[in-house]
């Protein structure tokens, strides 16, 4: 069995910043859906698993936050990562939607694409970051 690659579940109504999240994302090495509202997210989640979410707030139907709560309290997926990409960002609290849905990362719009390739490469790979603060922190001993 060969190595499967981890599969990313992108809702984002913005047609080019969709594409090129979904392009990055599978340049990278991701199986990649990408969901053009969280109507469309939800009914895809329902179906299928996914290993990360990237999800925009403001979107038609279902809002990214309401996505999130659906797969937290309605699916009862604890478990999956969750990366929202915001344009909000004075406007929402961090520490409630971080507590509330469990959300792994935040990123405000402008953001970088290979930034949040490495968040997904960072999110979906076990163990990583305690591994390089050890190593840094016998560096600095």
């Amino acid at each position: 069995m060969g190595n499967v690659s981890p599969k990313v579940l992108v809702a984002e109504d913005n047609k080019v910043l969709g594409d090129v999240l979904r392009f990055n994302l599978e340049r990278a090495g991701f199986g990649v859906t990408l969901a053009r509202s969280g109507d469309a997210a939800a009914k895809l989640i329902s179906h299928d698993s996914y290993d990360l979410m990237f999800t925009d707030i403001e979107m038609p139907g279902m809002n990214g936050l309401e996505l999130c709560r659906f797969i937290r309290e309605e699916l009862g997926n604890t478990g999956m990562p969750i990366v929202i990409c915001s344009a909000r960002g004075l406007e929402i609290d961090e520490r409630e939607i971080r507590a509330m849905y469990r959300v792994s990362e935040i990123v405000f719009k402008p953001f970088s694409v290979r930034d949040l390739v490495a968040t997904a490469h960072r999110l979906l790979t076990p163990g990583v970051d305690s591994q390089k603060q050890a190593a840094e922190k016998s560096l600095g001993n």
